[in-house]
């Protein structure tokens, strides 16, 4: 409570206070909520590994200091402390409303502007020096070779598959062949999805900046993209929405930060291939979505890597 200067403000001596579990992930975290009566609503990550969390905290004191504050407009929640002893990541929480509920159930203006604004943001943050921080390969011909264990692994289930997936896997690694060598490697967030950006339509606030690295910034752009095509499909049932609003994304960070997107078609379709990949051993979505999502999928795959896959199978 201490952290937290409304509370030591507060003219009541003792204040009732209630928490619950907002995520638990098994393998890094669990996330959970304070409610403070109507005086403050806290957020805390429990880490597993104590040093993620304080190296989470540092960025983000980082971040808040160099113009991610409150009132910047494109910012970061605040950073309230790390509890050494509990592990524990303290931070307010996000106001506003989540781009991934704009992009499904907001006005078409309201989610354009919102898709702006995060593109606003992530450039920012790609012009921002992080110190410390690990250097991964923007080329990921590593992952090339496990995605291609893995498909094979589908394959064996489902034989009938088989072509397709290995022609895809050649047209991919065609792809690979034009992957540009990118000096310009930047704090990448990792984790980059509308479902981490609140915005109110004026401000754009970014969570979960855990997985943060040096490398390609086309990563950060090609996953936004790829998960706000599948929202509007999934949640929405509306596949033009979300390929105008992924255009209008790319186009406004295009504007900001014009060489960073040299690798965006490979990436793009580098997650197309394994979404598409996973859709089909897939089940938990009925048919109607499968063939939705695969079919953006097929397309996103298609006009990233200018590929022949697809030529003679049934849609």
């Amino acid at each position: 409570m201490s952290l937290v200067p409304e509370l030591t403000r507060s003219s009541d001596d003792r204040v009732n206070w209630t928490v619950e579990v907002v995520r638990s992930k098994a393998t890094c975290r669990t996330t959970v909520r304070y409610t403070f009566e109507r005086i403050a609503v806290i957020y805390g990550k429990l880490y597993f590994d104590r040093s993620l969390g304080r190296a989470t905290y540092s960025t983000l004191a980082h971040l808040w200091k160099q113009g991610f504050a409150a009132g910047s407009g494109l910012e970061v929640p605040e950073p309230l402390g790390f509890l050494e002893e509990a592990s524990l990541l303290l931070l307010r929480r996000a106001a506003d409303t989540p781009l991934n509920e704009l992009a499904v159930v907001g006005t078409l203006q309201e989610a354009l502007t919102a898709v702006r604004i995060a593109a606003r943001w992530l450039a920012k943050y790609h012009a921002t020096e992080i110190p410390g921080l690990p250097v991964q390969s923007p080329c990921e011909r590593i992952e090339i070779l496990s995605i291609a264990d893995a498909r094979a692994k589908v394959a064996a289930e489902y034989p009938q598959y088989s072509p397709l997936l290995i022609g895809m896997l050649h047209d991919l690694h065609g792809a690979l062949s034009t992957h540009k060598s990118s000096s310009r490697l930047v704090a990448t967030h990792g984790q980059f999805r509308p479902a981490h950006v609140f915005s109110d339509g004026k401000r754009a606030t970014v969570i979960d900046i855990e997985k943060i690295c040096l490398s390609d910034p086309a990563k950060d752009v090609a996953r936004f993209v790829h998960s706000l095509k599948k929202i509007c499909i999934g949640e929405g049932h509306n596949p033009e929405r979300g390929d105008e609003l992924s255009r209008e994304f790319v186009a406004e960070y295009r504007m900001l930060s014009p060489s960073g997107l040299g690798n965006l078609a490979y990436f793009r379709a580098l997650l197309a291939f394994k979404a598409f990949a996973k859709l089909l051993k897939s089940h938990k979505v009925d048919e109607d979505e499968r063939q939705a999502l695969g079919e953006m999928y097929r397309l996103e795959f298609e006009r990233t890597t200018h590929g022949n896959a697809f030529q003679g199978v049934a849609a």
